[in-house]
Protein backbone atom coordinates (compact mmCIF):
# COMPACT_ATOMS: atom_id res chain seq x y z
CA UNK A 1 0.00 0.00 0.00
CA UNK A 2 1.27 3.30 -0.69
CA UNK A 3 2.60 6.18 1.76
CA UNK A 4 -0.49 8.90 2.10
CA UNK A 5 -0.03 11.57 -0.03
CA UNK A 6 -0.58 15.55 1.84
CA UNK A 7 -3.40 15.72 -0.98
CA UNK A 8 -5.10 12.48 0.10
CA UNK A 9 -4.85 13.75 3.87
CA UNK A 10 -6.26 16.91 3.04
CA UNK A 11 -8.89 15.24 1.55
CA UNK A 12 -9.07 13.22 4.87
CA UNK A 13 -9.52 16.68 6.23
CA UNK A 14 -12.13 18.02 4.21
CA UNK A 15 -14.05 15.01 4.79
CA UNK A 16 -13.66 15.24 8.68
CA UNK A 17 -14.70 19.15 8.77
CA UNK A 18 -17.54 18.40 6.81
CA UNK A 19 -18.64 15.71 9.39
CA UNK A 20 -18.00 18.46 11.95
CA UNK A 21 -20.68 20.56 10.53
CA UNK A 22 -22.64 17.36 10.10
CA UNK A 23 -22.43 16.23 13.46
CA UNK A 24 -22.96 19.66 14.63
CA UNK A 25 -24.85 19.96 17.50
CA UNK A 26 -28.20 21.56 16.68
CA UNK A 27 -31.39 23.46 18.52
CA UNK A 28 -30.66 22.87 22.48
CA UNK A 29 -27.41 20.99 21.91
CA UNK A 30 -25.84 23.82 20.18
CA UNK A 31 -27.18 25.79 23.11
CA UNK A 32 -25.37 23.72 25.99
CA UNK A 33 -22.51 24.69 24.26
CA UNK A 34 -21.34 21.40 22.62
CA UNK A 35 -19.82 22.31 19.26
CA UNK A 36 -15.60 22.43 19.32
CA UNK A 37 -14.62 25.63 20.11
CA UNK A 38 -11.24 26.84 18.98
CA UNK A 39 -8.71 29.14 22.33
CA UNK A 40 -6.00 30.73 21.36
CA UNK A 41 -4.28 31.17 24.47
CA UNK A 42 -0.79 33.18 24.64
CA UNK A 43 1.79 35.79 26.56
CA UNK A 44 2.65 38.86 24.51
CA UNK A 45 6.30 39.53 24.81
CA UNK A 46 7.43 43.40 24.73
CA UNK A 47 10.40 42.49 22.94
CA UNK A 48 11.83 43.41 19.22
CA UNK A 49 13.36 40.79 17.55
CA UNK A 50 12.74 37.36 15.61
CA UNK A 51 11.84 34.03 17.79
CA UNK A 52 11.06 35.83 20.52
CA UNK A 53 10.95 33.79 24.12
CA UNK A 54 8.27 35.29 25.90
CA UNK A 55 9.57 33.48 28.99
CA UNK A 56 12.77 35.41 28.84
CA UNK A 57 11.19 38.63 28.28
CA UNK A 58 9.06 41.53 30.14
CA UNK A 59 5.74 40.40 29.15
CA UNK A 60 3.52 43.27 27.43
CA UNK A 61 0.14 44.49 29.73
CA UNK A 62 -3.16 45.19 28.30
CA UNK A 63 -1.67 44.56 24.54
CA UNK A 64 -4.51 44.23 21.76
CA UNK A 65 -4.08 40.88 20.05
CA UNK A 66 -6.04 39.50 16.73
CA UNK A 67 -6.13 36.02 15.25
CA UNK A 68 -5.78 36.53 11.93
CA UNK A 69 -6.30 33.43 9.11
CA UNK A 70 -5.87 33.85 5.25
CA UNK A 71 -5.48 37.66 5.99
CA UNK A 72 -9.03 38.24 7.51
CA UNK A 73 -9.12 39.05 11.28
CA UNK A 74 -11.16 36.13 12.93
CA UNK A 75 -11.11 37.12 16.51
CA UNK A 76 -9.38 39.36 18.96
CA UNK A 77 -8.59 39.64 22.86
CA UNK A 78 -7.11 42.05 25.17
CA UNK A 79 -3.64 40.82 26.97
CA UNK A 80 -4.17 41.32 30.93
CA UNK A 81 -1.60 42.77 32.89
CA UNK A 82 0.74 39.76 32.86
CA UNK A 83 0.81 40.15 28.84
CA UNK A 84 -1.60 36.83 29.18
CA UNK A 85 -4.51 36.73 26.38
CA UNK A 86 -7.12 34.36 25.11
CA UNK A 87 -9.14 34.29 22.00
CA UNK A 88 -12.31 32.83 21.70
CA UNK A 89 -12.30 31.79 18.27
CA UNK A 90 -16.11 30.20 19.38
CA UNK A 91 -17.56 27.15 16.82
CA UNK A 92 -14.67 26.27 14.47
CA UNK A 93 -16.19 25.63 10.99
CA UNK A 94 -14.20 24.27 7.94
CA UNK A 95 -12.88 27.07 6.26
CA UNK A 96 -10.81 28.21 9.37
CA UNK A 97 -9.47 24.69 9.92
CA UNK A 98 -8.91 24.60 6.08
CA UNK A 99 -6.64 27.75 6.88
CA UNK A 100 -4.94 26.55 10.30
CA UNK A 101 -3.98 23.15 7.93
CA UNK A 102 -2.59 25.82 5.27
CA UNK A 103 -0.48 27.44 7.95
CA UNK A 104 -2.51 30.91 6.94
CA UNK A 105 -3.04 31.69 10.56
CA UNK A 106 -1.16 33.87 12.65
CA UNK A 107 -1.20 35.92 15.92
CA UNK A 108 -0.93 39.95 15.59
CA UNK A 109 -0.57 42.61 18.24
CA UNK A 110 -1.86 45.41 17.62
CA UNK A 111 -0.36 47.67 20.36
CA UNK A 112 2.59 49.62 19.42
CA UNK A 113 5.28 48.13 21.15
CA UNK A 114 6.20 51.63 22.38
CA UNK A 115 3.04 51.66 24.98
CA UNK A 116 5.08 48.32 27.03
CA UNK A 117 8.77 50.04 26.34
CA UNK A 118 9.12 53.72 25.58
CA UNK A 119 12.62 52.77 24.20
CA UNK A 120 10.90 51.12 21.93
CA UNK A 121 9.33 53.44 20.27
CA UNK A 122 11.99 53.73 17.18
CA UNK A 123 11.04 49.96 16.44
CA UNK A 124 8.93 49.54 12.89
CA UNK A 125 7.16 46.59 12.56
CA UNK A 126 4.34 44.32 14.14
CA UNK A 127 5.00 41.70 16.50
CA UNK A 128 2.86 38.43 14.99
CA UNK A 129 3.48 34.41 15.63
CA UNK A 130 2.40 31.63 13.87
CA UNK A 131 0.02 29.11 15.49
CA UNK A 132 -0.15 25.62 15.65
CA UNK A 133 -2.42 22.84 18.19
CA UNK A 134 -1.61 22.64 21.32
CA UNK A 135 0.61 19.37 21.52
CA UNK A 136 1.89 19.89 17.92
CA UNK A 137 5.60 19.94 17.45
CA UNK A 138 5.86 22.82 15.20
CA UNK A 139 3.14 24.57 12.33
CA UNK A 140 0.36 22.87 10.74
CA UNK A 141 2.07 22.46 7.27
CA UNK A 142 3.13 19.47 5.55
CA UNK A 143 2.00 15.95 6.16
CA UNK A 144 2.56 15.34 9.79
CA UNK A 145 0.85 18.72 10.73
CA UNK A 146 -2.58 17.36 8.77
CA UNK A 147 -2.26 14.09 10.73
CA UNK A 148 -2.03 16.47 13.55
CA UNK A 149 -4.62 18.82 12.77
CA UNK A 150 -6.92 15.63 11.76
CA UNK A 151 -5.92 13.98 15.27
CA UNK A 152 -6.65 17.62 16.91
CA UNK A 153 -10.00 17.50 15.09
CA UNK A 154 -11.12 14.44 16.30
CA UNK A 155 -10.02 14.59 19.80
CA UNK A 156 -11.77 17.85 19.71
CA UNK A 157 -14.85 16.16 19.07
CA UNK A 158 -14.42 14.33 22.24
CA UNK A 159 -13.59 17.25 24.85
CA UNK A 160 -15.23 20.37 22.64
CA UNK A 161 -12.11 22.42 23.01
CA UNK A 162 -9.46 22.81 20.23
CA UNK A 163 -6.64 24.44 22.08
CA UNK A 164 -4.16 26.56 20.06
CA UNK A 165 -0.75 28.21 20.83
CA UNK A 166 1.55 31.38 19.34
CA UNK A 167 4.70 29.75 18.64
CA UNK A 168 7.72 32.68 19.16
CA UNK A 169 6.78 36.09 18.38
CA UNK A 170 8.80 38.18 15.73
CA UNK A 171 8.74 41.48 14.62
CA UNK A 172 7.50 41.99 11.15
Amino acid sequence: MAAPTSKNLLLVLVVAATAVGIVAPHGSEAAAGRAVTGLVTGVVPCSAGSSINAASVPAFPDAGVQMVCGGRVVGGAKADGTGAFTINMGALNATMLMAMAGNQCKVVVTTPLAACDASLAAVAGTLTAPVQLLGGTGGLGGLGGLITLITQILSGLLGEILNIIPLPFSLV
